[in-house]
């Protein structure tokens, strides 16, 4: 990497968000770099369940706002990005089924079913009876469940290197290298570039920070809170039974009473998550977890039991004290942005976060309504001795 490096725009970090950016910038174009300390889809961009939700944030209006358009925008990707590269990421329209256990799982799920219909989203009741052939995996007695017809699935690996691959074509660039702050101007307001760890520096009009859990390490660089920590999430994977060997799983399922603990097909694979655990930058397995996993979804079926265990993985999930991610300007900065802390929905809300920075970037306006998520509020939210002040 030598001095002369640059770019009208650099990214910090390869995740889906950042490459996404990247695509939608370099397609309108403009000259992208994107600065990745490890490889592309490296974090949990790479292991996600590829799960995309989009009833995750029903209590909160300006992320719920976002989601239907991201879903959208997912949907676009799905046809554009195979064709520009050739690689598919799976995206499938997936039913899902939340279960009631209990007459108090009736309660809460009904009520949830009456808050989703006010929204303009109707979920069909699903009778005991009718459960079972919808989904043969369920061996549990349910007393109840609402199905919805479509909550998608994904492989975030294959989405990321595929829009990374596309950003590419219209003229990106990806460089391996470790950030370690901001090249300045006599101002202070504006960034000239990144500062490497090998000692050189790439020039750039613009710089993104989209470092997922490790987005916390700009605060330094900013001047300016970035309260960004990480979650440990771990899945386990269940090889699809061959044919002849037992049911195919026809809708990914949960219980409202054994909250965090999904089941969801994909193509090639089942996947059962997810933990969320705070031991810092640990991305290590366990087979305590794997065995919790198991354990809380044998509740509604015990063919997890005979199903071989393909693989398990762990990924690190950027957290913010108030659960909104922040996206947006950074604080007196006029060339500074950021774009990180979506927690466990990131693969979900990449794509309108990406519209949103590229607009921002690119044209001065994000198009989007996004001031609720400015980095601003970060101050707030972090004490003068970096405690966080909202837990």
């Amino acid at each position: 990497m030598t001095d002369e490096s640059t770019a009208d725009v650099l990214i910090v970090g390869a995740g889906v968000i950042g490459c996404l950016t990247a695509y939608y910038l370099a397609k309108a174009g403009i000259k992208v770099i994107v600065v990745e300390a490890d490889a592309v889809a490296s974090g949990a961009s790479g292991t996600s369940g590829g799960w995309l939700t989009p009833y995750s944030h029903t209590n909160d209006p300006a992320m719920l706002a976002l989601s239907s358009k991201s879903l959208s925008l997912h949907r676009e990707l799905s046809m554009a990005l195979p064709e520009e590269t050739g690689i598919d990421h799976g995206f499938q329209e997936s039913p899902y089924l939340r279960c009631a256990l209990t007459e108090y799982g009736i309660s809460e799920l009904r009520s949830w079913q009456a808050d989703r219909a006010a929204e303009g989203n109707v979920m069909e009741w699903i009778s005991p009876a009718d459960i079972k052939q919808i989904n043969p995996w369920i061996t549990a007695e349910i007393s109840g469940a609402l199905l919805s017809n479509s909550e998608p699935t994904l492989d975030s690996y294959r989405l990321t290197l595929s829009a990374m691959e596309a950003s590419e074509k219209y003229g990106a660039s990806v460089v391996t290298g470790r950030v370690v702050g901001l090249t300045r101007d006599g101002s202070n307001s504006r960034a000239l570039g990144v500062d490497m760890e090998d000692g050189s520096r790439i020039a750039g009009g613009a710089v993104l920070l989209a470092m997922g859990p490790w987005t916390g390490i700009g605060a330094a660089w900013i001047g300016s809170p970035l309260p960004v920590t990480p979650q440990r999430g771990q899945l386990v994977y269940l090889a699809a039974p061959a044919a002849g060997e037992g049911p195919e799983l026809s809708s990914g399922f949960s219980a409202i009473e054994r909250s965090g603990s999904v089941i969801k097909k994909r193509l090639t694979d089942n996947t059962v998550g997810s933990t969320r655990e705070h031991v810092g930058f640990d991305r290590s397995t366990t087979t305590e977890a794997r065995d919790q996993l198991l354990i809380q979804v044998a509740a509604l079926s015990e063919r997890v039991f005979s199903a071989r265990i393909s693989g398990q993985t762990a990924c690190l999930r950027p957290i913010t004290p108030d659960g909104r991610p922040y996206v947006g300007r950074a604080p007196d900065w006029d060339n500074v942005y950021v774009a990180a802390g979506h927690a466990s929905e990131g693969i979900h809300y990449a794509p309108i976060t990406a519209t949103a920075m590229a607009n921002l970037i690119g044209d001065g306006t994000a198009k989007i309504e996004i001031s609720a998520l400015s980095p601003e509020r970060a101050g707030s939210q972090w004490s003068a001795d970096g405690n966080n002040t909202d837990q």
